[in-house]
């Protein structure tokens, strides 16, 4: 019998997943397609949408822009696993996962977490330089300022909250930048697997001292909502704050009142609680938060490999074979006697 795959909607990933879908298809499987989503609205089937969509299918592929609830988990007996596009897979619950012996699989390609890198230390350099500042004055035939403003990255000390894929290639982009310390807060980090070039400390001590803050963990229960007014109020009046990871770290009505008040000199968001950002939100109108919509990091690099990752990470699976990618790879042993009962 063909394999049988569900692959979610999801608007910032149609052509990757279109493009999945046609490979998928040429190979023979089946592959269904989930309901439309409505921007800025995860997506959760109801009981009706599990049983037109979920039955008998042996592996889903999810986004970030889906959740994936334990029910879903339940409605096919030949799940074998979860395949996303993407590197996060916040979507879904791994624990869940693993009760049910289901492995997770995502495209943590270099392209992936490396573009997010890149780009986050790009946010770094355009906020310490304020470049749209500079730019306004050229655009608008402002007079030259009496006072210079920009400052150099070199003798700043960068705070870290995270230090996964993404997080430890930016660190491995500031060698050579002349950083005066790189502070790392990471409860789940231990501190002899650190890089060298980086202090363990806890969060408290990172937002005091810290130049420049940047967040680069998951959103889970325990992160919703990490930054709030006192961690803001706690750092450097001109430090700046960047979340290229997910929305929903930040408190982003604390955010806008530090803002207002005048502390911080400058905000970089790719990510927000709501995506997109309405066009109403107050973070819109304040001149030293930069937004982009959850596409910093998104590269033409990226998206050429994505679709073949997908493919490549669903085939192996259901050859019985550890993904290219595994998110869960403690799993795998309980995975395998799985498939076993499911092939027998």
């Amino acid at each position: 019998m063909a394999p049988k795959i569900y692959i979610t909607q999801d608007p910032v990933l149609e052509d990757v997943l279109a493009s999945a879908s046609s490979k998928l298809a040429d190979l023979g499987w089946t592959v269904v397609p989930g309901p439309q989503i409505t921007p800025g609205v995860p997506l959760r089937l109801s009981a009706e949408q599990r049983r037109t969509f979920l039955d008998g299918v042996d592996i889903i592929v999810a986004s970030s822009r889906a959740r994936i609830s334990e029910e879903d988990l339940d409605a096919s007996a030949n799940l074998r696993a979860l395949v996303f596009p993407s590197i996060g897979v916040d979507a879904v619950d791994l624990g869940a996962c693993a009760e049910r012996e289901l492995i997770v699989a995502n495209g943590a390609t270099a392209e992936n977490f490396l573009a997010m890198s890149e780009a986050t230390v790009m946010m770094m350099l355009v906020l310490l330089y304020q470049l749209h500042r500079s730019e306004r004055i050229l655009r608008e035939n402002q007079p030259r300022p009496a006072q210079m403003y920009a400052r150099m990255l070199r003798g700043r000390t960068i705070g870290l909250i995270g230090l996964g894929r993404i997080g430890g290639g930016v660190v491995e982009r500031l060698a050579g930048w002349d950083a005066k310390e790189i502070l790392v807060y990471d409860p789940y980090l231990p501190a002899d697997k650190a890089p060298a070039n980086v202090r363990m400390v806890e969060l408290d001590e990172l937002l005091v001292g810290s130049d420049i803050v940047s967040l680069h963990v998951p959103l889970s229960d325990q992160t919703r909502g990490l930054i709030g007014e006192k961690e803001l109020r706690a750092m450097k009046p001109d430090a700046i704050v960047i979340n290229t990871s997910r929305g929903g770290l930040i408190d982003e009505e604390a955010l806008v009142r530090v803002i207002q008040s005048g502390h911080l000199s400058g905000v970089g968001l790719d990510v927000t609680a709501t995506e997109p950002l309405p066009a109403d939100h107050p973070l819109r109108t304040l001149d030293r938060v930069i937004l982009t919509p959850h596409i910093l990091g998104h590269t033409v690099d990226l998206y050429s490999v994505m679709p073949d990752v997908l493919v490549g990470n669903a085939t192996r699976i259901m050859r019985g074979e550890q993904p290219l990618y595994t998110r869960n790879p403690e799993v795998l042993d309980a995975w395998a006697k799985r498939l076993e009962s499911l092939n027998g």
